[in-house]
């Protein structure tokens, strides 16, 4: 499944400016151009990994813009499945995404943000069930009703 850009916007809660501010400084986001839906599950959750720096952190995009791109690369092509039992460690130097088990193991040469990919991908999760329930079906405007099927003609032409 493919998102577009408002359906992320909406998921994520960030304004037409930031995501249009995000595109110019991550050069993996430059990418996504137009309204068709070309986000990846990977790359939804690159970006709410990144909307949650920016917010409980105040980490400005332009500045570590490098870096993200490499949390891009990492989460591309991925399932949430598969990135549930990841963490995103980010330092001075660089972005790594580790298997949650491994993190624990490691201990961090520098100052590390450590941001498990678990609770970011149930949110998304949520929302996404949140939406499709929303959306129940209005009634009908007229009943059903039966339709006789017509005899089939052979031979002729319309």
């Amino acid at each position: 499944m493919r998102y577009t850009q408002s359906q992320i916007r909406e998921l994520l809660s960030i304004s037409v400016d930031a995501l249009r501010t995000w595109r110019d400084a991550i050069p993996a986001l430059a990418l996504h151009k137009g309204h068709a839906p070309s986000f990846t599950p990977g790359d939804v959750v690159a970006m709410a990994i990144v909307a949650e720096l920016v917010r409980d952190f105040g980490v400005r995009v332009g500045t570590v813009g490098d870096r993200f791109d490499e949390l891009f690369k990492e989460c591309r092509g991925r399932s949430w499945l598969s990135l549930e039992n990841c963490v995103a460690l980010i330092d001075a130097e660089r972005f790594r995404l580790v298997d949650v088990n491994l993190a624990g193991q490691r201990s961090p040469d520098a100052s590390t943000l450590y941001i498990p990919c678990a609770p970011i991908i149930a949110r998304l999760r949520s929302l996404l069930t949140a939406a499709e329930v929303d959306q129940v079906q209005g009634h009908l405007q007229f009943p059903p009703t039966s339709v006789a099927m017509q005899p089939e003609r052979r031979g002729t032409r319309a």
